[in-house]
């Protein structure tokens, strides 16, 4: 009798790789663009105070196209990291059984190399702690604190393991958006309103502050100003639960990071044991297969 992994639900930037490129939920009621709050990313001064972010709220929902081409400055600039760096801090609500919200805080720490190599390290509030390795041939999940680890045979790249881990094991990679940003342009179908909100101080950064709203999704995102643009804080909020939780991810980035060769290697530490894998359709894969 095989000891199993069960499905490994870790939130990621949004909640699996829905956000943009798929569909993803509210925040309590954002300004909007139509009385253009402050000035547009475009029009902003990209150093000194932030402008006031005041607006009145327009009779309905709103896509700004100055919104998405932000978006796809972002998702342009992303692509062209090669070898990075990102920590993560979130918090999760979970509804209970008796509608209360509760609250996880996560770390993790991501270290990326494109095309083919991912370790995130992975730490929530009740001192679970799991680590992920991808080289392009295979994922491991390790567990330190109980020396039990899975290897499965993975796709060779990151977006390709991304999906698999999510849709095969139900393991959800903290910030998979980074990588669903690999296929291109955002789909601006699922987008159903989308307002410039003003300049906001994230961690020290200066970054410009959107609201997005697709179908039982509202979410903001806070991309840094300049040269790059790179996405410093997110918040989602699941309109269709009538609970309303809440995401909240803030990210930290070293963009240039380089990693020593064997990093997204897994090596079985002395006294650890391999064990099954339980799959999203309940089933169990042994090791070995």
């Amino acid at each position: 009798m095989f000891r199993t992994f069960e499905s490994l639900k870790l939130p990621v930037l949004g909640a699996s790789a829905c956000i943009l490129l798929a569909s993803c939920a509210q925040q309590p009621a954002a300004p909007s663009a139509s009385a253009k709050p402050a000035a547009s990313p475009s029009q902003a001064s990209a150093g000194g105070a932030a402008p006031a972010a005041t607006a009145a709220a327009p009779a309905a929902d709103a896509v700004d196209p100055e919104v998405l081409k932000a978006l796809d400055k972002m998702a342009a600039y992303l692509r062209t990291l090669k070898s990075f760096q990102v920590d993560t801090y979130s918090l999760t609500d979970d509804a209970l059984d008796n509608g209360q919200l509760a609250q996880l805080g996560r770390t993790s720490r991501l270290k990326v190399r494109r095309p083919d190599g991912l370790q995130v390290d992975m730490n929530n509030d009740r001192g679970d702690r799991n680590i992920l390795y991808y080289n392009g041939k295979t994922a491991s999940i390790y567990s330190p604190r109980t020396k039990y680890y899975a290897t499965v045979q993975a796709p060779p790249t990151l977006k390709e393991v991304v999906s698999v881990l999510n849709d095969k094991y139900d393991i959800d990679v903290p910030a998979a958006d980074l990588f669903s940003w690999d296929s291109g342009s955002l789909d601006r179908s699922v987008i159903k309103g989308a307002s410039y909100l003003g300049v906001s101080a994230v961690d020290g950064n200066l970054t410009d502050q959107f609201a997005i709203r697709q179908d039982d999704v509202d979410w903001q995102i806070w991309i840094q100003r300049g040269s790059t643009p790179l996405p410093r804080k997110l918040v989602i909020i699941t309109t269709s639960d009538p609970a309303m939780p809440q995401h909240t991810v803030v990210m930290r980035w070293k963009t240039a990071a380089t990693f020593p060769a064997g990093d997204f290697d897994f090596k079985a530490p002395a006294g650890s044991h391999r064990i099954a894998i339980k799959k999203s359709d309940g089933t169990v894969e042994n090791p070995g297969k």
